[in-house]
């Protein structure tokens, strides 16, 4: 594919000393801080070219676990998808056999990536040497639409390839640290509060974390820390937290004694109950009952 001389020099600043030359069997989507290339009927001469590096992070997505340039390292899962990793400035070479390998190899600058990755972690990424991971299926929407984008150039479209650019960024970046994908956390999410809604209906009943956790069919190691990452507390600090609010507004109501609100909210005794109030209000259940009258 014919090159002008300002996309050139933005896959220089990426790929490295590559010519136009290089690439004449490539076919190439570039934008400012992320470009993409797709050995089309051929090698591409800079990747076979030895001891080469690149300026840029490199991340190279492979079709299929038969076509690919690196011995196979880890298990690929049905729906996904096997890419490697390089850093920048590390020296390596592309093996030319008999038959071409088509992947998609994509380039993002050092700064844009680790401008990204630092809000995933305090410390630097890694230094990747084919480093394999897996990443999903559905990424190939946001590539496509990459794709899509630089060939239509329609009005705009410099914009959008901007902004794909951070969601392709942010995609690797989660697959490679394994952050879970939003779905699970938000099917997460919608447990702990089903977890919670049962708290609220039985919050006078004798509940135990084991029952919760198979309530929503989680293990109870599981349970304990995605409910302590939603709501920063054990689900017991969170229990007795509720019931304890429960059994202020029950005071408030002035309809039962200290010791049988302190047995409907599900607290062993009243003296239990009156020392779990006092270390979270400050004050005794019967000192809050007359202040509260007062």
């Amino acid at each position: 594919m014919k090159i002008d001389k300002k996309s050139l020099k933005r896959i220089q600043s990426l790929v490295g000393n590559v010519t136009q030359e290089n690439l004449k069997y490539v076919d190439c989507y570039i934008s400012q801080n992320l470009s993409m290339f797709i050995p089309s009927v051929g090698f591409c001469e800079y990747a076979i070219t030895p001891n080469h590096t690149h300026p840029a992070y490199s991340f190279v997505l492979f079709f299929s676990k038969e076509k690919s340039i690196v011995p196979l390292e880890i298990q690929v899962l049905p729906n996904h998808y096997l890419v490697a990793a390089m850093s920048p400035k590390i020296s390596h070479e592309e093996k030319e056999t008999d038959n071409f390998t088509r992947y998609i190899a994509i380039f993002i600058s050092s700064e844009f990536y680790e401008k990204y990755y630092s809000i995933y972690s305090d410390k630097s990424p890694e230094r990747y040497f084919w480093k394999q991971f897996l990443i999903k299926q559905d990424f190939m929407v946001y590539i496509k639409k990459f794709m899509s984008e630089y060939e239509n150039k329609q009005p705009g479209y410099e914009s959008i390839l901007e902004s794909l650019s951070t969601i392709i960024t942010n995609e690797l970046i989660r697959s490679i640290l394994e952050v879970p994908a939003s779905s699970d956390l938000f099917i997460e999410k919608l447990e702990t509060e089903k977890a919670i809604e049962y708290m609220h209906q039985n919050f006078g009943c004798k509940l135990k974390v084991e029952y919760l956790a198979r309530l929503v069919n989680m293990s109870e190691s599981h349970f304990i820390r995605t409910f302590k990452k939603e709501t920063q507390l054990s689900p017991i600090e969170y229990l007795i937290r509720l019931r304890l609010d429960k059994a202020k507004k029950l005071i408030r109501a002035k309809s039962n004694t200290i010791t049988e609100i302190a047995l409907q909210c599900g607290f062993n005794s009243s003296p239990h109950f009156s020392s779990c109030f006092l270390k979270q209000y400050g004050i005794t259940p019967t000192e809050y009952q007359n202040l509260y009258s007062k």
